[in-house]
């Protein structure tokens, strides 16, 4: 039974201003709930059939890794949903996520179906106010740390739901809510996809641009750049040499100061940009490595060998006193003239850059390379800084389109997040 109070969100669609004020219903009471099961792992009976598995962090996917035969379904508390159902994660990582699903299959216990009781409850309409609260539900229910939500707690969770004049659910303005934010979800999805493709034509480009394992030269060269000279091949250590980052701070000494760079800007951008740096304290007596114009800045640490010696560089001319984090390093080219800096970009991150940092990272549960590895990487680059230029200048523009609906897609995001705010009443 709806409680009687009623409740007005901030922005409401003209056509429906004189309707009735909103309800507070609960997802149990105006939806079906369950979850399903996992075939016993391990019996080939059960696996490599025609049913698709969808696990907790597949919901949002239109295919699955595992499939399960029927026999794996008959067996277990797997449970068949059909597609266009809404999922809910409950478990781990995913907690929280919700999704319409885009295949029929079978789920596991870490989800849970939600299946409208009415045709007056629109199933995008929960999906999307689901999403909308997940931060609310996060922090509500999965204190103290604990990973995991029930279909109990779900099953309880508070909905409101707009009513008509009359003081009926209304499916019209649950629709018109949905559908607005589907058009806006899937505005930002082809957006997303724009960038997927560009981010492939780099990739392209670069695997065309550099040379590729036991070559040389690469697949293409740019006309008049000495198309026919073959690239040098060095390691590093025979054109450059490494320096430390910060060493001897303690907590105080940051927050004010001079600039310095930190591991997340190494780590997240290809270009050093100083006005995003923090702030060290800097005595005259100490010994600390100023950056310089041409830097290659190197992250030295990361959770995953995929993740290491990611670099950025300083392509500032008339970069000020600025210094590096303890975490990585400087790698500085000891004849500056003979790169361009922005080329350096793209040379520490073609794929025989990736592929021999990789393979050099030491590590547990947290990888490390030494400079001295480092230095022994073997890179080929062209002598003639035209054929540098060029291929920068090819590189950045891709970059710069990239960059553009990456904006693109945060403004978006942004502006799906406040039109939330205001279709939906607050809990």
């Amino acid at each position: 039974m709806a409680q009687e109070k009623k409740y007005i969100p901030e922005l409401r669609f003209p056509e429906f201003k004189n309707d009735g004020g909103w309800i507070l219903e609960t997802i149990g009471t105006i939806a079906d709930t369950f979850s399903g099961g996992t075939p016993t792992v391990g019996n080939r009976e059960y696996y490599g059939g025609d049913i698709p598995f969808i696990r907790s962090g597949e919901i949002s996917n239109d295919k699955t890794e595992l499939f399960i035969t029927e026999s794996g379904l008959s067996n277990s508390s797997a449970r068949m949903i059909e597609k266009g159902t809404i999922l809910y994660a409950m478990y781990g990582a995913t907690s929280g996520e919700v999704a319409i699903s885009k295949i029929s299959g079978a789920i596991n216990q870490a989800i849970l179906a939600i299946i409208p009781k009415k045709q007056e409850y629109n199933s995008r309409y929960i999906y999307h106010y689901l999403k909308h609260n997940k931060q609310y539900i996060l922090s509500k229910y999965l204190q103290g740390g604990q990973g995991n939500l029930s279909a109990n707690i779900i099953n309880n969770l508070p909905i409101y739901l707009p009513c008509d004049s009359e003081g009926k659910v209304s499916i019209k303005e649950q629709q018109k809510i949905a559908d607005c934010l589907s058009s806006l979800e899937e505005y930002i999805n082809v957006t997303k996809q724009k960038v997927y493709q560009l981010k492939e034509h780099k990739k392209g480009l670069m695997q065309r641009l550099f040379p590729a394992k036991g070559k040389s030269t690469p697949e293409y060269r740019f006309p008049g750049c000495c198309d026919t000279k073959e690239w040098d091949n060095s390691s590093l250590g025979a054109i450059g040499d490494t320096f430390g980052g910060l060493s001897g701070k303690s907590s105080d000494d940051f927050g004010s100061g001079r600039p310095f760079v930190t591991y997340k800007q190494v780590f997240d951008f290809s270009e050093v940009s100083i006005k995003d740096c923090s702030l060290v304290r800097i005595v005259e007596s100490e010994s600390q490595n100023k950056l310089e114009y041409g830097d290659v800045l190197v992250t030295m640490s990361s959770e995953t060998p995929e993740e290491i010696g990611y670099t950025s560089v300083v392509t500032d001319k008339d970069i000020p006193e600025c210094y590096l984090n303890s975490f990585c390093f400087i790698y500085r080219i000891f004849d500056k003239d003979s790169f361009d800096p922005r080329f350096l970009i793209y040379l520490f991150n073609c794929d025989t850059y990736r592929s021999s940092v990789i393979r050099i990272a030491q590590g547990i549960t947290r990888y490390n390379i030494s400079t001295t590895q480092f230095k022994d990487i073997m890179l080929s680059y062209p002598k003639d800084k035209s054929e540098q230029r060029a291929i920068a200048e090819v590189l950045y523009s891709a970059d710069i389109q990239i960059n553009k609906y990456v904006q693109k897609v945060n403004e978006l995001e942004i502006q799906k997040k406040g039109l939330r705010q205001q279709l939906f009443p607050k809990l």
